[in-house]
């Protein structure tokens, strides 16, 4: 087992802790909470099993797994952050909007 590999699996544990927390908080949803359950166990068996998607790697090309889990991750970083532009525009428009009616409320009140 390569230091990678201890790291990784330390990290991920350490990510169901977070979630575990969360959840008790009542902060995630069941679906979410299987949600990230589901990702930080997938997380833990890729790490430690990374030979495990060598087929998968053979069929889309990749010279290396590392290679197509980068890909990966890049294709979902890249997606989160779209979505989170879009989220923050929308926020902006509705804050915007509610200022804009409470000055309008506050001018006809006097």
């Amino acid at each position: 087992m390569s230091i990678f590999q201890i790291i990784a699996t330390l990290f991920a544990l350490f990510m169901l802790y977070v979630t575990r927390a969360h959840t008790l908080k009542q902060r995630f949803s069941t679906t979410e909470t299987l949600f990230w359950y589901s990702l930080w166990s997938i997380f833990i068996f890729t790490a430690l099993f990374p030979d495990a998607l060598k087929g998968l790697t053979d069929l889309l090309h990749f010279s290396r797994v590392f290679d197509l889990l980068l890909v990966g991750a890049l294709m979902i970083l890249t997606v989160i952050v779209v979505m989170n532009y879009f989220q923050q525009r929308e926020n902006a428009r509705k804050w915007e909007e509610f200022i804009r009616q409470r000055a309008i409320d506050r001018i006809r009140k006097k």
